[in-house]
């Protein structure tokens, strides 16, 4: 199978669990607290796990100008996609903070991690920590600042959010895994392979907690709102095909389709389910942003092989 198939394979296996996450949530078997645990065990230790884990490999220049190469593309499709999101969603419009977070921040960790790792493997997660750094610098600081509409009083307030990034579980875990990385240290095996089956229950847990999610906000309240379509089409449609079209052509230029395609799948993910919690936190209407949570992550397993498919058609036109 091709990358685009083995992706719509995974897509298709992880809307199975999305649905038995579903299940559970109305079944009571899973509540809202329990929900939110293991999200935080997913988001805190199994994801970080995952990161750390595809350091694992022999030292190597050409991965680690893969990861500078993945790290600026990243970048580039943040900004790609704040400009999308100030386009799309004027000023002062209601629940405008939401939609713009919505189209920015991409659940990169959640669902980028699994269907990269089942298409590329660990090189593939390796790259895509490139991603998910840039992820968080962008959403801790640019992000906190749009959703809380006010911006930073100066040097403190800036230096909070940036502590908040650097001690996050994941931005840590890039940080142990890139010593390990260069240094060529190994964990004994004792240790290494709990740390593996850890790592192996990233794809079920955040799945189970996505559908549990979707459960919880409504599965057709979402699907009921013209807007939440029109925001998702900028999200999953659009923009993922501007930045297919823009970055593939890069491969003339000897950059690898792998880190590519990685950076495509991370920036063609579904809204980050941060749009919900940011929302609690910042007093915006919670519910909203599921209905975006909810059509985003149903709708992007069709959307996201065809990233994929897009970006393999454009390779074969260039000869690449």
């Amino acid at each position: 199978m091709d990358s685009a198939q083995i992706i719509a394979f995974q897509a298709v296996v992880m809307f199975i669990l999305l649905f038995f996450g579903y299940f559970l949530y109305k079944r009571k078997m899973l509540s809202n607290e329990s929900t939110k645990q293991l999200s935080a065990i997913t988001l805190s230790i199994v994801n970080p796990i995952v990161i750390f884990n595809s350091y694992m490999m022999e030292f190597d220049t050409t991965l680690l100008l893969g990861l500078g190469i993945a790290a600026g593309l990243a970048a580039a499709a943040h900004l790609a996609l704040m400009a999308a999101a100030y386009i799309a969603v004027r000023k002062g419009r209601k629940n405008a903070q939401i939609e713009r977070f919505a189209i920015i921040y991409a659940n990169c960790g959640f669902m980028g991690i699994p269907l990269v790792n089942a298409t590329f493997g660990s090189e593939g997660v390796f790259y895509l920590t490139g991603f998910i750094t840039m992820f968080n610098l962008f959403m801790w600081t640019h992000g906190t600042i749009m959703m809380s509409g006010k911006k930073t009083s100066g040097f403190k307030d800036t230096a909070k959010n940036i502590g908040k990034v650097l001690l996050s579980p994941a931005i840590i875990a890039i940080a142990l895994g890139m010593v390990f990385f260069f240094t060529g240290l190994r964990l004994p095996d004792v240790v290494q392979t709990p740390l593996d089956y850890i790592g192996s229950l990233n794809t079920p847990l955040a799945m189970i907690v996505s559908g549990a999610t979707i459960a919880k906000a409504g599965l057709l309240r979402g699907f009921k709102c013209g807007r939440v379509y029109y925001i998702q089409i900028f999200k999953l449609a659009l923009v993922p095909a501007l930045l297919t079209l823009a970055f593939v052509p890069l491969a003339k230029l000897g950059v690898s389709m792998t880190v590519i395609n990685t950076i495509l799948i991370a920036s063609s993910a579904p809204t980050a389910s941060a749009t919900i919690m940011f929302s609690y936190r910042h007093g915006k209407d919670e519910a909203y942003a599921s209905g975006h949570f909810a059509v985003s992550t149903i709708a992007s397993m069709a959307t996201m092989p065809l990233v994929l498919m897009l970006s393999a058609f454009w390779a074969g036109l260039l000869g690449v």
